[in-house]
């Protein structure tokens, strides 16, 4: 399932890497997209060369799958590949029911929006 997978990554991120130099090429206007394109970008250049080569650009990607690929037979399967997104909605899931409702949705809307306002923790009344 990687090798399938691969060149659409590998597309993807090329893609998001020349958008990083698109936006690094223009570093005069500072916005905050163009901070978070210089951060993302430092991350990505991880021997700190001030070059992203294809390796770098692809290592964080095959840490990714390694992260899902929980049995590390170097595929994966339907509950691998769900995990994340089970956990993340067994924590909304407030009341355990097996179903979101409004005020679980609201409560996430109001996290969200404090993530956003950089209130993190704090729910807005």
């Amino acid at each position: 399932m990687k090798q399938r997978y691969s060149p659409y990554i590998i597309g993807a991120s090329l893609l998001i890497s020349g958008s990083i130099i698109t936006g690094l090429a223009n570093a005069d206007i500072e916005t905050p997209a163009h901070k978070r394109a210089k951060v993302m970008a430092k991350k990505l250049d991880t021997n700190n060369d001030g070059l992203i080569t294809l390796d770098e650009l692809t290592s964080r990607q095959d840490q990714r799958f390694q992260h899902l690929d929980r049995d590390r037979n170097g595929t994966l399967d339907k509950s691998e590949f769900n995990a994340r997104m089970i956990a993340m909605f067994n924590r909304m899931d407030m009341n355990g029911d097996g179903a979101l409702d409004d005020n679980e949705m609201s409560q996430i809307k109001q996290h969200h929006h404090g993530k956003m306002n950089g209130k993190t923790g704090q729910h807005n009344s």
